[in-house]
């Protein structure tokens, strides 16, 4: 009856194991439970300790952390004391890679040591490079880049050399993060092309779509858009019919992060909700707060500041709860840029200074940068110059040092708008010029075009108004290669304010009409403000605005008589500009609304589209917001259906 209960425990075991790689945890969690009572009444420690290892898996997949740091810590006890290394190790291993879920690195990294000792003692070359593969893992969560490269290369190698196809895929997995951390893109896509090429091979799904992840942010991290959503969408699609929840998941926040930089709101509000129900569905307490984070971001971004406050405190709460340190400073981050947006400096202040402290605690050199970052920006709006330089330095000798060539750029960005600050035009050029070749050398054209446009203000303060307006183009064009229509909308008027500057009114005009258009389809009140406050000056200079329009107005009148609906639609369409400047708003509506039909009667969707947008303008001016969104929206249809995107 002893040997029976001793194989019926095994067996639970083994069924125990076979649900969890089927990814049943219902029905492993039983079983594992089903083999430890068995085992604990019959003294099979070793079968003991085997469950209580395969619970804390359980667990950790749960987001159990506590539950799972104490199976592993029990497991290790047991197999410590009957002498059974194997177990030993391999309860080190779980704990290790608990503790590195919830940021707690310098144990993780403690537990792998021993692990990976037992292992070299043991000559277990499989357990030796995946403790390797932990301690990579952990390295690279502390910026310790040349470490983490150095053990993940060495469990490269013993895989390889083992004939572990499986682990030598998943170790060029943990190397092309390392890589893209340090702008070596190259090496990255070519690390996760190989690792995808080999779980091909092998014939893993779950591994094939964890290397098209990577690719695709790496993709992303270059602003191959079109490129990085086409790999998480069929990562999506795998983690999907694999039945892997928690994959499919964190597709849906790649393609969120994705979307947010492209400035589509919509799609990315849509996949992080989708992201967030998942991740609630399985009761990943992660993956809930990261979801949360990202929605959080997105919210930020529009300005809707009382939600993105809401969803990064409960991101904190639970980032808090579970223990992960990192989560927990991320989302001080962005609760300190929403604060510093709403001018709560103190709140803001107090945000950064609590990220930075747990970022600096758990070794997180980038994460310590970023939040210097955010105080110097802080400091900046108080004109506490001293504090913010102090802060952009640190920031930028931690970018430096840790060969993080975007933060470096961002770092030298900040100190060149500093600087601009203070008059000092020739440090903040200096910045600045730095900051764009190495935005431009990564190919990170949402930092070059950010850069442009500071540049573009710092010369347009020193009257150098045509070099102004070149940096502002160039700054528009690099929007517009990341794809960020928000960015767009902010370069907009401050071109328009050059052209004003030089007594150009139409190209004003339409650069503020244009930023208005975004902003409203953005659904971005700040975005809107400053146009309408430009266009509203540009209509108020009557006397400079009206010589620009008598031409019009007087070729106007001499196209009435003719035949050619083109050239009427366009006389009238001036027409109409030349009463919106008049504040004649019932004349510039008729003229524009007679346009419109004469484009549309002659076939001319680009002069009909003009005039859409027109009648949106003036609605807007008028307060009637409805009805100008429902004339933008026209425009945009027309446009898009003769491909006209100008």
């Amino acid at each position: 009856v002893g040997d029976e209960k001793v194989r019926s425990a095994e067996l639970l075991w083994g069924l125990g194991d076979m649900y969890r790689v089927q990814n049943e945890t219902t029905s492993a969690e039983s079983h594992y439970r089903s083999a430890l009572n068995v085992a604990s009444q019959t003294q099979n420690f070793q079968t003991e300790a085997d469950a209580l290892r395969g619970l804390g898996l359980i667990y950790r997949a749960q987001s159990r952390y506590g539950e799972a740091g104490e199976a592993f810590k029990k497991s290790h006890e047991i197999s410590s004391r009957i002498g059974y290394d194997e177990g030993a190790a391999s309860a080190l291993h779980g704990l290790g890679m608990t503790y590195h879920t919830q940021s707690r690195n310098q144990e993780a990294a403690e537990a792998f040591n021993k692990a990976h000792e037992i292992y070299s003692r043991i000559g277990n070359d499989m357990g030796t490079a995946n403790a390797l593969d932990g301690l990579g893992w952990i390295y690279r969560a502390q910026s310790r880049n040349r470490e983490a490269e150095e053990a993940l290369k060495k469990a490269h190698e013993i895989h390889s050399r083992i004939g572990n196809d499986l682990g030598t895929a998943n170790a060029l997995n943990g190397l092309g993060p390392i890589y893209r951390a340090q702008s070596r893109n190259q090496e990255a896509e070519e690390a996760f092309r190989n690792a995808c090429e080999i779980h091909s091979r092998i014939g893993n799904g779950l591994g094939i779509a964890n290397a098209l992840q990577g690719l695709g942010s790496t993709y992303r991290t270059q602003g191959r858009y079109r490129e990085a959503e086409e790999a998480l969408k069929k990562a999506h699609e795998i983690y999907s019919r694999i039945g892997y929840d928690m994959g499919t998941a964190d597709a849906l926040d790649g393609l969120g992060l994705i979307y947010r930089t492209q400035s589509k709101y919509r799609e990315a509000e849509e996949v992080f909700r989708k992201a967030y129900e998942t991740h609630s569905r399985i009761g990943n307490g992660l993956g809930i707060a990261n979801a949360l984070h990202g929605l959080g971001e997105i919210y930020r971004t529009q300005s809707r500041n009382r939600e993105a406050e809401e969803a990064f405190k409960k991101a904190h709460e639970i980032y808090s709860r579970i223990g992960n340190d990192m989560g927990t400073a991320d989302a001080l981050d962005g609760l300190g840029s929403i604060y510093h947006a709403e001018s709560k400096n103190r709140e803001a202040e107090e945000a950064f200074k609590k990220a930075h402290e747990i970022h600096s605690r758990i070794g997180d050199d980038r994460g310590a940068a970023n939040a210097l970052h955010g105080l110097g920006s802080t400091y900046l709006f108080q004109s506490r110059y001293r504090e913010a330089e102090e802060a952009f330095n640190k920031a930028h000798e931690i970018h430096s040092r840790i060969g993080n060539d975007v933060g470096t750029a961002n770092a030298l960005l900040g100190l060149g708008e500093l600087h601009r600050t203070q008059s000092r035009s020739h440090e903040a050029e200096k910045c600045l010029t730095k900051a764009q070749h190495i935005f431009s050398s990564i190919r990170d054209d949402l930092g070059t075009g950010n850069t442009l446009l500071s540049l573009g203000i710092l010369f347009r303060a020193q009257r150098q108004h045509e070099e102004a307006q070149s940096l502002f183009c160039q700054a528009l064009s690099a929007f517009d290669r990341a794809g960020s229509s928000f960015n767009r909308a902010q370069t907009l008027p401050y071109l328009a304010q050059t052209y004003l500057i030089q007594g150009n009114f139409l190209e004003a005009e339409e650069s503020l009409n244009e930023a208005l258009i975004i902003g409203i389809q953005l659904n971005h009140d700040r975005l809107q403000a400053l146009p309408l406050e430009l266009l509203s000056l540009v209509f108020s200079s009557k006397s400079k605005y009206s010589v620009t329009l008598a031409a019009p107005l007087h070729a106007g009148a001499a196209c009435e008589g003719t035949g050619d609906d083109n050239l009427r639609g366009a006389a009238l369409h001036n027409q109409g500009k030349a009463c919106l400047c008049q504040s004649q708003y019932a004349q510039a509506e008729e003229a524009y609304s007679l346009a419109q039909t004469l484009f549309f009667r002659s076939g001319n969707a680009r002069g009909e589209a003009s005039a859409l947008r027109s009648l949106g303008t003036l609605y807007t001016l008028q307060g009637q917001l409805e009805l100008a969104a429902n004339r933008f929206a026209q425009a945009y249809t027309t446009s898009v259906a003769i491909s006209d995107y100008d």
